[in-house]
């Protein structure tokens, strides 16, 4: 298979026919988010918010079980 790849070094590459979105939903969200701002998450979602908060806040946020909810989760935006 490696025989069979040509490198292309004259010519641009084609360009794609549609793009994706360049900025992500979770990043638009917490940048709208104030320090204090907070919301509720389901179970379901809680290992999803948390890779975006990791991946976009950096340890700006704290992620812990709601004290009166089963179930459910606080996201708190701290710094």
């Amino acid at each position: 298979m490696i025989m069979s790849i040509k490198i292309q070094r004259t010519q641009t590459a084609p360009r794609p026919s549609h793009r994706s979105r360049r900025t992500s939903q979770w990043r638009e969200l917490f940048n709208t988010m104030k320090v204090g701002d907070w919301f509720v998450v389901d179970k379901q979602f809680y290992s999803r918010v948390g890779n975006a908060g990791q991946l976009y806040l950096k340890g700006k946020y704290s992620l812990y079980k709601h004290p009166e909810q089963n179930d459910q989760y606080i996201f708190l935006r701290q710094k």
